[in-house]
């Protein structure tokens, strides 16, 4: 881990964080570039006035006939050089405004010479196309007065004649304003770029190893959401579950191995109650924590998910159940409901079974940390071989600092580009000293590398590997009445109130 618990800043490249941010702020890259092209647009046309050129193309050429064709040219294109100035000076302009009958010739002109030639164009712009035109044929008419003054052998003579000009000589480029607002897009998106690569999150297992002081659980790996037309135009969203029939096979192992270490904290050290919380909402925390107990279910254990996010509850639609007013997790709790009334949800006739919330309790901070609540969490504990809690974001709420005391260990789901590194390792930090128990962390959401020779999505030898979830592929037909699992044996739950004995949970629905 970087020294000062991650707060040094290092610069990390990761290609799939610059892809996510730039799609995630395209909307604001595409903004940006419109608001270029506005204020171009608004800026150029609200000082813009247009002007008109007319124009002329005139050939110096030498009176005398005595010198040779060569030293001719040569001569006649250092007149027209000269001639170039000439047609720029103050005197030009009174000649041709007082030819006009004008006290002021209120135009300007132009003059230059084609290279190593006797040609030279002159022009007039002027505000208004007529008068650019008749000040130009103006400046033709006067111009020998001068020239005369200045080399008494030149002629100058005009072989294209000035025309009234159609357009503006000044007219605004569409092409400029789309330049710009590409320039304003490419500028943002490289800002873009340069936030990503400085933000200082946790973008991939190398930089939670650097970053974060805390074993690392396990990752589970992006899984990209399978949605049918069906599906977006019902505006229906689905989980993303390992016993999903199109559930990638990685993104299930990485389950399946923190169901595995789970499973081994249980053995070596008793813990059977573990608290998933996170930092920030958006985390995954409520999908890792169902994940995680169906994956405990399908190696064959009894497990018991908890909904205790009593501010956003979320369970009931990552998994998609249904409850009634009897299985609700915060009337149990809060001692609306007698433990004898309550009925827990069975998930698809499997071990798993939940206590869920479908409505916020927002008063829970009066008794979830209270005797009753736990009473029932020591009662679930003996009852099962694993309790998954699902609790609320620790950034918005403090009811998951207050459940600590209700669980074996925490353990925490980072999600890639979520949250800070500092904030993740004050957390940790925060979690050890108020007495919890601290498992690691699970980082979510990881993209793996890319690779030749296999990777996220494929097995070893590059072929698309899928796990079919369907019901009695992990062996869910085989759990009908969980004989010799204890409590399971008539499909109740015992509750031991510690005072008038034991308080017997009727029969759970299953679901």
């Amino acid at each position: 881990m970087n020294e000062q618990n991650g707060m040094d800043t290092k610069i990390t490249f990761e290609w799939h964080s610059l892809i996510r941010d730039i799609v995630h702020n395209i909307w604001v890259i595409l903004l940006a570039a419109i608001t270029g092209f506005m204020a171009v647009y608004i800026a150029a046309h609200s000082i813009y006035s247009p002007t008109y050129t007319s124009s002329a193309t005139l050939i110096v050429r030498v009176k005398t006939g005595t010198s040779t064709t060569y030293s001719t040219l040569t001569s006649a294109t250092e007149m027209a050089d000269i001639f170039t100035n000439v047609f720029k000076q103050k005197t030009m302009k009174d000649y041709a405004s007082a030819n006009l009958g004008l006290s002021s010739f209120d135009g300007s002109i132009s003059a230059s010479a084609i290279e190593n030639t006797n040609i030279m164009t002159v022009s007039v712009t002027s505000a208004d196309p007529e008068r650019s035109y008749e000040l130009l044929r103006s400046v033709l008419e006067v111009y020998p007065k001068i020239s005369d003054n200045v080399f008494d052998n030149a002629v100058i003579d005009v072989i294209s004649t000035p025309k009234v000009p159609v357009s503006a000589s000044n007219s605004i480029s569409v092409a400029k304003e789309i330049l710009v607002a590409l320039a304003v897009a490419v500028l943002t998106t490289a800002g873009v770029v340069v936030l990503s690569l400085f933000r200082d999150t946790v973008k991939s297992e190398t930089d939670f190893k650097e970053k974060i002081d805390s074993s690392l659980i396990g990752s589970v790996v992006h899984e990209r959401k399978e949605m049918t037309l069906r599906d977006v135009l019902n505006k229906r969203k689905k989980s993303l579950l390992i016993n999903n029939a199109f559930t990638s096979f990685h993104f299930t192992e990485s389950f399946k191995k923190i169901a595995a270490k789970l499973d081994h904290m249980r053995r070596r050290h008793g813990d059977k109650v573990f608290i998933v919380a996170s930092i920030a909402e958006n985390e995954g925390k409520s999908t890792t924590a169902a994940n995680i107990a169906i994956a405990l279910a399908e190696r064959g254990f009894s497990v018991l998910l908890l909904d205790m996010d009593f501010k956003k509850p979320a369970l009931h639609k990552v998994l998609d159940t249904e409850i009634a007013a009897d299985s609700d997790l915060g009337l149990l709790l809060s001692g609306e409901t007698q433990p004898k009334n309550y009925k827990l949800v069975r998930y698809h006739k499997t071990k798993l079974y939940l206590g869920l919330n479908q409505k916020a309790h927002p008063s829970c901070g009066t008794w979830l940390s209270g005797t009753n609540t736990q009473r029932i969490i020591s009662a679930f504990r003996k009852s099962f071989d694993f309790v998954i809690i699902d609790t609320p974001p620790m950034a918005t709420s403090a009811d998951a600092t207050s459940m600590l005391g209700l669980a074996d260990r925490l353990l925490l789901v980072v999600r890639t580009d979520i949250a800070h590194a500092a904030d993740i390792n004050d957390t940790i930090l925060q979690i050890k000293s108020t007495g919890g128990k601290f498992a690691g962390c699970i980082l979510n959401d990881v993209y793996k590398e890319f690779s030749m020779f296999g990777q996220a999505g494929y097995d070893e030898n590059g072929y698309y590997a899928k796990s079919h979830g369907y019901h009695g592929y992990y062996g869910y037909s085989k759990y009908k009445k969980y004989s010799g699992y204890g409590a399971y044996a008539d499909n109740t739950v015992i509750i031991d109130d510690g005072d008038d004995g034991d308080v017997e949970v009727p029969e759970e629905k299953d679901q």
